[in-house]
């Protein structure tokens, strides 16, 4: 086995049942590796002092604080109650810096370790009780060590003191690495989720394509742009034939399955530059940048006789389309082309279903 796998396995992880988006996921994550580090450090600090410093007194505090640990993750893992673990914790870790610095009377730089207390308090409890727990704390020991300091004999910077010094701000510096990781992931999968959201607001659930608003916003943009530019652009507006009769016929599942296909069919015949949405029910529009309405019609006619040779679903269904197309004019709005279009396509049923219509020019009223 890996140690990867070894890793996922471990005494310390703490099974939940919270998703990405709960902010109780990132918070037990870090609960969790808290805990871990936590559990390593004073059971290599209670190794260390029995065997290599000879401080037995700060040892036992140092098997006192495991146990304790241990406690407080045993009683995460069943019950997950993250406010009264995180309580336990903060108030765990304040209790044995208080008696660490007491006991040691400053030897060997501990009180380097009192740097710990803000970066779990302000990650386990939040800023406002964080700060209502440090401020208290700081000010208290602070206070405490100059009023001993004075009483306790100076030391040099030996083995044990660099090996505090070093051991606390490597334990500052994992926790804040581990705080901003899971800040990161969680700033990520915002990120993910907020692009999620914006496309399926613009987005038609069914067929996946533009839905009618985004098509009006972008419609609106580009008729703006053509006209300052001096640009052409052409409207398409597709609309399925006798869709009434194939739903009655076959059933609505089965109809959804048509635009759903006829929705890919339509994706493959437009160009890199047509925006394809769905107009609504069964009509579907194509905005066609940079095209007059010799080459819009060649367009729909293109996607007409594909469509007319395609065969839908299980069933083999076949399927026509009528198309109204409009040519943007000197005067016209998004209101007058997309009508123009419609014209176009009314015309289209009027002739017989099956074909491609231009709409009437725009006359200005």
């Amino acid at each position: 086995m890996s140690w990867q796998a070894l890793l996922k396995k471990g005494w310390w992880i703490i099974n939940h049942p919270f998703e990405r988006q709960d902010p109780r996921y990132w918070r037990i994550r870090l609960m969790q590796s808290l805990l871990l580090i936590l559990q390593l450090y004073s059971g290599i600090f209670v190794i260390l002092n029995l065997t290599l410093f000879g401080y037995y007194t700060v040892a036992a505090a140092n098997l006192a604080v495991f146990g304790v640990i241990l406690g407080i993750q045993t009683d995460l893992r069943r019950n997950l109650n993250l406010e009264r673990s995180a309580n336990w914790l903060t108030g765990t870790i304040i209790v044995f810096m208080v008696i660490y610095v007491a006991l040691t009377q400053g030897r060997n730089y501990a009180f380097i370790w009192l740097s710990m207390v803000p970066t779990i308090a302000f990650f386990l409890l939040g800023i406002r009780r964080g700060l209502q727990v440090t401020v208290p704390f700081l000010l208290l020991t602070i206070g405490y060590i100059v009023w001993s300091a004075n009483a306790w004999p100076s030391y040099a910077i030996n083995l044990p003191a660099f090996f505090n010094i070093s051991c606390a701000l490597f334990a500052v510096l994992t926790i804040a690495r581990h705080y901003e990781k899971s800040r990161a992931e969680a700033y990520a999968f915002l990120e993910e989720r907020n692009g999620e959201l914006q496309r399926i607001a613009i987005t038609d659930g069914l067929t996946q394509l533009h839905n009618r608003s985004h098509l009006d916003a972008v419609l609106d943009s580009e008729v703006q742009r053509a006209q300052r530019h001096n640009t052409e652009l052409s409207v398409l507006i597709l609309d399925t034939d006798h869709f009434k009769v194939l739903n009655d016929s076959y059933g609505h599942l089965v109809g959804d399955q048509v635009l759903i296909e006829l929705s890919e069919l339509l994706r493959e015949k437009i160009r890199a530059t047509d925006i394809l949405g769905r107009w609504g029910g069964e009509e579907f529009m194509i905005i066609a940048p940079n095209t007059d309405a010799e080459g819009a019609v060649e367009l729909a006619e293109k996607i007409r006789t594909a469509t007319a040779k395609h065969r839908f679903t299980d069933e083999h269904l076949h399927l026509t389309i009528s198309v109204g197309v409009a040519e943007l004019n000197e005067q016209d709005t998004l209101i007058s082309i997309v009508r123009r279009a419609d014209e176009g396509l009314y015309q289209a049923k009027h002739d017989g279903r099956d074909c491609t219509r231009l709409g009437k020019t725009y006359t200005k009223v």
